[in-house]
């Protein structure tokens, strides 16, 4: 029997999300950030897995690949950040289109606060391992950011299951 998570797939193609109003305002919040970050002048840090280093052994043609390419992947960042936004707002079926910039968004925002927290798979997978199952009452911002991008990788797992239904 298949469980109903937060993303679900209509009979029609279409997209359902379920989330409570507090997830919503979360999520509204988190992507107005990163949106706020993309549209920022400055070299962020947090936002360099969203701008990929393209090539590692050559600083010259990397820097060529930039001046090409980030106007471009920083356009198609924004746009994403803008349908998640429709999306979260809108309580009715989501088309395909949108359900797709939804996801870009989750993982866009999970690549940056993974970047912040400095993990990477293996170590995210370790971590896991090592985790205690007590509450803590004294959360600090690196637990808070940590249970983010837990949620969002959670969120995203169901959004690409409920897209992949179906193929």
């Amino acid at each position: 029997m298949k469980k109903n998570g937060p993303i679900l797939r209509l009979k029609n193609g279409k997209f359902k999300i379920n989330l409570s109003n507090e997830h919503r305002e979360v999520l509204q919040h988190l992507i107005e950030q990163l949106r706020d970050s993309l549209m920022s002048a400055n070299d962020d840090a947090s936002l360099r897995r969203l701008f990929p280093t393209a090539y590692h052994n050559d600083a010259l043609k990397d820097a060529e690949y930039q001046r090409l390419m980030r106007d471009e992947l920083l356009a198609s960042r924004l746009a994403s950040t803008e349908t998640a936004l429709l999306v979260i707002a809108d309580q009715e079926e989501i088309d395909a289109e949108s359900i797709d910039g939804f996801s870009r968004s989750i993982n866009s925002m999970r690549l940056v606060i993974g970047t912040n927290l400095d993990i990477s798979e293996s170590d995210y997978n370790k971590s896991n391992e090592n985790s205690t199952d007590g509450a803590d009452d004294d959360l600090d911002d690196h637990d808070v950011q940590k249970e983010l991008y837990e949620y969002l990788g959670w969120l995203l797992e169901w959004t690409v299951m409920a897209q992949s239904e179906g193929l």
